[in-house]
């Protein structure tokens, strides 16, 4: 098998119909990894693979669209066939605090008991199976990173939440797919700043990288996804989609 890419949740902030908060199986040979847990996509990751198949999970934040399903896992982990086991977990400054905090009435249960948690910040790098994970800091508005997967010569990057074009385009260079956010459609300037990325800015990332596809996601309800499509396309000159929950993409070498 090659490297794998399935979207489990492509909403942005807050679930749509049909759709979960961001979460995405990212999978090579025997090794698979979950990238955020977002509302609803842990529900969507077993039609594929079982907690117990994860070799880890990497959260790019704490906020509740891209770990609450951890809380999920933690009981499905805790109380499933694997028992006993602990999942590593990387997530940015503050991850592990929003899960203790999910958890914090729950005296009876330890969170170490399940997850193994690793705080990682720009400039970490993980090895993970087959996989090598590059991470870069992102803007946001709390700590958060962006991630860069490479395997046998196919790399994929995954934006998570980040309103920071130029750290985007230096860690996306020459990316076989580029799962960007894109909350919003229509100008920048039309909406809060630090916070999320345009069509319009993750095709300008995706232009200036050179990448060979771009895939955007985190797309909010509010958003005319038609009308930001067709914005992305008039600035990326490469292949462009809209992530759909459920769809896989094969990331070419």
């Amino acid at each position: 098998m090659g490297l794998e890419l399935t979207v489990l949740g492509s909403a942005g902030s807050h679930t749509g119909v049909g759709r979960a908060c961001s979460g995405y199986l990212v999978r090579h040979g025997d090794t698979n990894v979950l990238l955020d847990a977002g509302n609803g996509s842990t529900a969507n990751l077993q039609r594929f693979v079982g907690f117990a198949d994860l070799d880890a999970i990497v959260i790019s934040h704490r906020h509740v669209d891209h770990c609450v399903d951890l809380v999920g896992a933690y009981y499905a982990l805790k109380f499933g066939p694997d028992v006993g086991r602990r999942l590593p977990v990387y997530g940015a400054a503050e991850v592990d605090d929003a899960l203790a905090g999910f958890m914090q009435r729950d005296t009876a249960r330890e969170i170490s008991d399940v997850y193994d948690l690793h705080t990682v910040a720009g400039g970490d790098t993980i090895e993970i199976g087959s996989m090598h994970v590059r991470i870069a800091d992102a803007v946001h508005l709390t700590p958060a990173i962006s991630v860069r997967i490479e395997v046998e010569g196919a790399t994929l990057v995954y934006s998570g939440d980040t309103a920071g074009i130029s750290e985007l385009i230096e860690l996306a260079r020459g990316a076989d797919l580029l799962l960007c956010e894109a909350t919003w459609a229509g100008a920048r300037e039309d909406y809060p700043p630090g916070i999320h990325l345009t069509g319009r800015d993750a095709a300008r990332v995706a232009q200036e990288a050179g990448v060979g596809k771009l895939l955007l996601t985190h797309v909010i309800g509010s958003t005319d996804r038609g009308r930001l499509l067709t914005e992305a396309m008039e600035i990326f000159d490469g292949p462009v989609e809209l992530a759909e929950d459920l769809e896989v993409h094969r990331v070419p070498g």
